[in-house]
Order: C-alpha cells, then structure tokens, then sequence
C-alpha cells in the first residue's frame, strides 16, 4: 500500500492479484480505509490472456456455411485444418529458436459444421491480409411436399 495525495487529499491506492477472489480482503480494506482505486483490469475477465481467440465472421444461411479466422501470425506451411465427421478443426503452431532464446505460438479452434452442411464440398483459402475463410456449401433441401391422391375403393 502507498499513501499519496491527490489534489491536497490524502489518497491510498492499493494494487490486488487480479487472479484471486480477494472479496474478503476488499471489505476489510474498504472499512479500514473508505473507498480504494482500484486498477482498471481489477474486474477484467482473465480466464484468457490470449487476445485472438475470437473466430471472425460466421455466415449460416440456406445456401453455405462459411467461418473466417485471423491467422496473420502464421505461414501458411504453420496452419492445418482437419475435419474429423462435422467437427472442423483449425490449428497453427509457429516455432523459432535464436542465439536469444526460444519461441513458440499456437492456436487452436474447433468448430461444429451445421447438420446440412456438405461435408465433402468443405474448402478454404487465406488472403493476403492473413485472413483463413473455410466454406461448406449446404447439402440440396430432398424434403418435398407428396399430393394426396384419392382413389375409389374397389
């Protein structure tokens, strides 16, 4: 804890792990001290530190499925896309090694293809901003309507 003052006020700002529940520890220092500063990652969601890992658009309309993924990070050669019955897999792993160190980024996404999705029609291609778009077109509607015929009875 640090004292300091802020326009001729007496301030306290007090820094807490933001990866603990410190609820306990909060109250006892609000009463002893009145309202705290808190830094501004305090309520931050920190289950991720990984800042990419949304998926991009997602199109599921009548006629395809379509996903996109920034892979800017990557070679091409560093990216594979599996897909393993409708469950589409994309992964990246770069590694480097120099006289500083060693270095490694990965990533991984699965992604469930939609029922009437064509899974033998599924391709991708990357752009040259980096952008990984997998397509499957949708699988032709079979379901029709039957008329009733009526016949008389013999």
């Amino acid at each position: 804890m640090k004292a300091s003052y802020f326009f001729g006020i007496p301030t306290m700002i007090v820094l807490r792990s933001p990866f603990s529940n410190s609820s306990a520890i909060d109250n006892f220092f609000d009463e002893l001290t009145g309202p705290v500063q808190l830094p501004y990652w305090r309520n931050a969601d920190h289950s991720s530190f990984n800042f990419s890992d949304t998926v991009g658009e997602i199109i599921n309309n009548e006629s395809k499925f379509s996903v996109q993924v920034d892979v800017s990070h990557f070679k091409p050669e560093d990216l594979k896309i599996q897909l393993d019955g409708r469950e589409l897999k994309i992964e990246g792993c770069q590694e480097s090694k120099s006289e500083h160190g060693y270095s490694k980024r990965s990533f991984s996404r699965m992604i469930l293809l939609p029922e009437d999705a064509d899974l033998t029609a599924v391709k991708s291609a990357i752009s040259n901003d980096g952008k990984l778009q997998i397509e499957a077109r949708k699988k032709a509607n079979t379901s029709r309507s039957i008329p009733i015929n009526f016949v008389a009875k013999h």
